[in-house]
């Protein structure tokens, strides 16, 4: 045994350094090695799946770096643009951002969370939606349609994109009109307006920031800094009353 260390300390020399003359491995004892540590992996093949986890907790830990690297990079598009929905006052203690898409399963079962925030915490807490539609055409002309009601005002877009969010299934035109009217949405209004250029624009914009970002799905959020993706209500429960903490 006390060989098979000595082999495979002289193996780990060579790999970060350059080794002594008489710790240089002939082929035959390189090839001892392979067979040791072959023999060693199929009597413990529980190494491979510890391996494994390890290199996806590498991966995800490189992936929250990037996102906060990004965060910090594009501070001023994903905070500061005025063309954003907002739910909840500028001087609020919190702020969340969402990036949404309309036709995701995931985003409506998310909502349910989001709903309770501002019922639970009023004015301590500010909601940034940001209009991110990755899912098709459907999911483009329902964020267009978001984005022109805004135009209507805060609480007729809030009405709207309640309707919308928590709304299974397709969502062609006719369906959006008819989510629109039973929110009250001018729905002829609504129809001109996103036919705007700079509506089209902004959703392009949005769509740029979170490919730079590196968010591949919805729902995505930032929770007062802190990265959330998915509708991972524990994760972001304890965000949030981190974050209400102090």
């Amino acid at each position: 045994m006390t060989r098979v260390f000595a082999l495979i300390a002289a193996v780990s020399l060579l790999g970060c350094q350059q080794a002594p003359a008489d710790a240089q491995l002939t082929d035959n004892e390189r090839d001892e090695v392979r067979e040791i540590v072959r023999e060693y992996i199929i009597s413990n093949p529980e190494i491979i799946e510890e391996a494994l986890i390890e290199l996806q907790r590498r991966a995800r830990d490189r992936e929250l770096r990037n996102f906060y690297t990004s965060i910090e990079d594009n501070h001023d598009a994903i905070y500061a643009d005025a063309r954003d929905a907002r739910i909840g006052p500028e001087d609020a203690d919190i702020v969340i951002v969402e990036f949404v898409d309309y036709k995701c399963s995931y985003c409506r079962v998310a909502s349910e969370w989001v709903d309770s925030v501002t019922e639970r915490y009023g004015d301590r807490v500010q909601i940034i939606f940001k209009e991110y539609p990755v899912l098709g055409a459907d999911s483009i002309e329902a964020a267009r349609a978001a984005l022109a009601a805004l135009r209507q005002g805060t609480e007729v877009y809030r009405a709207f994109h309640h309707e919308m969010i928590t709304a299974s299934g397709p969502l062609p035109s006719g369906r959006i009109d008819s989510l629109a009217q039973m929110a009250g949405v001018d729905v002829a209004r609504m129809r001109e307006d996103m036919q705007e250029p700079e509506i089209m624009a902004q959703i392009g914009q949005v769509r740029s920031l979170g490919q730079v970002m590196g968010i591949s799905g919805t729902p995505f959020f930032i929770v007062d800094g802190r990265v959330i993706p998915g509708a991972n209500e524990l994760g972001l429960e304890q965000a949030l009353q981190a974050a209400l903490a102090g």
